[in-house]
């Protein structure tokens, strides 16, 4: 019997299939092998491309995760310029090396210490982020346990004296004590707060930040406050406490006029670098491959008193927008990364700051910039009185542009009595202080006033001249309490004086502030110098600061 075909499959369809048979066959291969062979180089290609993406993925892991407190500025720099994943695996089995507390031992020690941190941290302090995100997961994993804890689980809270005394109701927080931590010192305290009420504490500068009723006028009030006049006005503690120090208002706490929030400064900053290295001597097992490729920049370095023997040194840099490389895609804005190293050296040459930074700078997609355009970054440096080298370094993440300046810095001690000031800044502008903003932040003085540096002392003729400087060791009047202090800004050209002006004068505490703008339009194009004189009526000492500046 024959069989007919399924009407579905036309003459055309078996012509077509013949046509393929006979193409197979012609070639020696069949179809069906040669997808076969495509198939399996495809796959090899996929797992090919899996591996390298497992391998860049445990290699990022290991650099931002795993050894992200413990890992040195330098190292990281040096990670970053391994050119093949040979070259990683080597310099993490040299990083743990180096830390090996007993190389006799097959056991490494500071490893299975640090791993056990982590899986601590995760375990004892995820609060909707995982536990070594965490304030007190950094710290933990950093220097590890601390001695003692006090926990509070907030409500009613007695304060200390350097608080203020008095009962206040404060949040949850924590208040971890070490013994000792090498390279910061002894009796270290650590304060962390949650104010969210979400368990996630936060690392606290203040102990005003733990406070609930803080910001509540006549609630929890101070000691000092329930027994001085106009008790019910918090202003002058808020303020103070805002700065970190006392700044002389008429109702401030007398408890922080003995407070001494350098050192709190100084330990926060100490407590976000990582570790000092066991076992230095296996630095040079490392092999660093730096490729120069300059990135122009220009810096300065000030200096603010917020002590006797303690300043704040904000080192200012200035970066040409024009240089950068805006890569990053965004949705308004392009994005150009720049990492920043920066290391203090004093004269025996020991690194006493280093710091590590990112900075993002944006550039609207819709907008050209102009070619005078500049993006500005500040660190403030906590130092002791002293000379000291100061060491920059510059890289943008796309182009791997380089830049390296070095500069150095003196800090003279302060002498009870004698007429001094800080820098004279010759700044593009002022900008008031947030409720939020500390020392620490940029641009930030003192005073409370945001200063932004002109970097190359280089203004337009049609632009203004904003002036700050701050004055020290003033006499005071006993009748009025009061300095009494005579000042001036004398604009100076080839030795002739072309325009003198009173400044505004803000009388705090310890310090007089002088805040002045000058308008530069109608002077002609040259290089120029800006005095600040200064007469202390009272004790009749005399002052002149100078600075240069250039009109273009």
């Amino acid at each position: 019997m024959m069989r007919r075909f399924n009407s579905s499959f036309s003459k055309s369809s078996l012509l077509t299939w013949l046509c393929l048979i006979a193409l197979g066959l012609a070639t020696g291969s069949p179809l069906i092998g040669k997808d076969k062979q495509d198939r399996k180089k495809e796959d090899k290609e996929r797992r090919g491309r899996q591996r390298q993406e497992e391998a860049e993925d445990y290699y990022k892991k290991w650099q931002k995760e795993d050894v992200v407190y413990i890992l040195t500025d330098e190292e990281r720099s040096v990670f970053n310029r391994l050119l093949n994943d040979d070259e990683r695996d080597a310099f993490i089995e040299q990083f743990w090396r180096r830390r090996d507390p007993d190389s006799n031992t097959a056991l490494n020690e500071f490893k299975e210490e640090h791993y056990r941190r982590i899986a601590y941290a995760n375990e004892h302090y995820t609060s909707g982020i995982e536990g070594w995100v965490t304030d007190r997961g950094r710290i933990y994993i950093t220097f590890g346990p601390p001695s003692t804890i006090d926990d509070h689980q907030g409500g009613r809270y007695r304060r200390r004296y350097n608080e203020g005394g008095g009962y206040t109701s404060v949040y949850a927080f924590q208040r971890w004590f070490y013994n000792y931590i090498p390279g910061i010192g002894d009796g270290i305290e650590i304060e962390f707060v949650d104010p969210s009420k979400t368990g996630e504490y936060k690392i606290a500068l203040r102990p005003s930040e733990k406070d609930a009723l803080w910001t509540i006028e006549g609630a929890g009030m101070t000691t000092d406050e329930l027994f001085s006049a106009g008790a019910q006005d918090r202003n002058g503690s808020a303020l103070s406490d805002l700065a970190m120090r006392n700044i002389g208002l008429p109702n401030e706490p007398q408890y922080m006029r003995g407070a001494q929030p350098f050192e709190k400064l100084r330990d926060y900053f100490l407590l976000s670098k990582p570790p000092e290295v066991m076992f230095g001597h296996l630095r040079g097992d490392v092999d660093t491959r730096l490729k120069y490729n300059p990135l122009p920049l220009e810096m300065s370095v000030g200096d603010y008193r917020v002590g006797n023997d303690a300043f704040l040194a904000p080192l200012t840099i200035r970066v040409p927008a024009h240089e950068l490389t805006y890569d990053a895609d965004l949705k308004e804005v392009s994005r150009a990364v720049i990492q920043v190293f920066g290391k203090v050296q004093n004269l025996s040459g020991r690194v006493v700051y280093e710091f590590e930074d990112v900075i993002a700078a944006d550039t609207s997609k819709s907008k050209s910039l102009a070619s005078e355009t500049n993006f500005l970054y500040q660190k403030q440096l906590p130092l002791r009185p002293g000379r000291y080298k100061v060491t920059i370094i510059m890289e943008e993440e796309s182009s791997k542009k380089i830049a390296v300046q070095v500069t150095s810095v003196q800090l003279s001690k302060a002498e009870t009595g004698k007429l001094a000031t800080s820098t004279l800044v010759v700044a593009d502008g002022f900008a008031s202080s947030g409720p939020d903003q500390t020392l620490s932040d940029p641009f930030m003085t003192p005073s409370g006033i945001k200063v932004y540096p002109n970097v190359t002392q280089e203004f337009g003729v049609e632009s203004t001249l904003a002036l700050y400087a701050e004055v020290y060791e003033l006499a005071v009047d006993q009748a009025t309490l009061s300095p009494s202090v005579e000042a001036q800004f004398v604009l100076m050209r080839e030795g002739e004086r072309v325009k003198v002006e009173e400044p505004r004068l803000v009388q705090l505490q310890d310090r007089v502030i002088f805040v002045h703008s000058i308008d530069l339009k109608g002077f002609d194009a040259g290089r120029y110098q800006v005095l600040l004189e200064l007469h202390d009526r009272i004790s009749g000492q005399r002052l002149v600061k100078r600075t240069p500046f250039k009109i273009s």
